[in-house]
């Protein structure tokens, strides 16, 4: 396309798939602005390209570039940029991933843009974590940075952030002015449901403890009864159990949603030992999120098992009782 514009344009930045979903919302919330898109690709996979293709019918230029370590990843990745339709100015830049030097770039080439933020997942609302921190690099590291145009870092995004876009509602976020936004528009009135399905998250547990293994798991699951099993990409062994396997090009949140629509009359419970995923669909109806834990895991992430009881009540089930 043609890069001297005559009206402007904004830019939309994504990490991970759930940040794709979560861009789709934002641009549907401001139909009357053209967009361009970077997708910034952790892993190369279906799912990844499933939704960038998705999103990629809402924009008009746009980069899925797969992530690369080190300065040379870098440098791939700045030429990819001067070398597309997306060197340019922008009127607007929206992001989450608020600590990407792959971002704080574009944000450093642009400074006079407004700048918009929405949720990456759980760092967003849990106060120790790495959005919450204001660290830079040290004065060498830093240097060099700015020799390779960064000059804008975490703090100066929410400074500049002008509102946050969030899916957790009435909970605190990096940024004071937040709207909220629904993955999902549900019935205005509650619905009767005459069945119920348990749906467990799976999770590559072993890299967490060699003690939650297969045979633990499996003997979990049988005992909640769990009617469907959705694995993790990195899961490398599924456990054995009276249960189907989800096979699905949708992430978790987007199956869950996709299911309620396709079954009205059911409600979902969701399982997961610790998996953040289920938070972000804990709120919807006919959705309850159960979170499993032991002494192990409750000694090692104490403060995630107890934000999400006392500040978002979710329940959870205690396997040393």
């Amino acid at each position: 396309m043609d890069s001297n514009r005559k009206t402007p344009r904004s830019l939309i930045m994504c990490v991970t798939p759930l940040q794709m979903i979560i861009a789709e919302k934002v641009i549907e919330l401001n139909i009357d602005k053209d967009f361009d898109l970077i997708v910034i690709a952790l892993s190369h996979n279906d799912k990844y390209t499933h939704y960038y293709n998705r999103l990629n019918k809402k924009c008009l230029d746009s980069i899925y570039y797969i992530s690369e370590t080190g300065l040379k990843g870098f440098f791939g990745y700045t030429k990819k940029i001067k070398e597309s339709n997306l060197n340019k100015d922008y009127q607007e830049i929206y992001l989450a991933s608020i600590d990407s030097r792959h971002f704080q770039y574009i944000i450093s080439k642009n400074s006079l843009a407004q700048i918009y933020t929405f949720d990456d997942g759980l760092a967003n609302i849990i106060s120790n974590d790495i959005y919450y921190s204001d660290i830079e690099p040290n004065i060498w590291k830093k240097a060099i940075w700015y020799l390779l145009g960064i000059r804008y870092y975490m703090k100066d995004i929410k400074k500049l952030s002008i509102m946050h876009y969030t899916i957790y509602e009435d909970i605190p976020n990096i940024i004071g002015n937040t709207k909220l936004i629904k993955l999902y528009e549900e019935e205005e009135e509650a619905v009767h449901t005459n069945t119920s399905v348990k749906i467990y998250l799976g999770q590559p547990l072993l890299e967490l403890s060699n003690k939650i293994d297969n045979s633990y798991v499996e003997d979990v699951l049988n005992k909640i009864k769990i009617d469907f099993y959705y694995p993790h990409p990195r899961e490398k062994e599924i456990p054995l159990g009276d249960f189907d396997i989800i096979d699905s090009m949708l992430v978790f949140e987007d199956y869950i949603i996709e299911y309620l629509k396709c079954n009205p009359k059911v409600s979902v419970e969701v399982y997961s030992f610790i998996s953040t995923a289920i938070l972000n669909i804990s709120h919807l109806n006919r959705v309850s999120a159960k979170y499993i834990y032991n002494s192990y895991l409750y000694d090692s992430y104490k403060e995630f098992y107890d934000f999400i009881e006392k500040e978002l009540k979710i329940d959870y089930i205690d396997l040393n009782v």
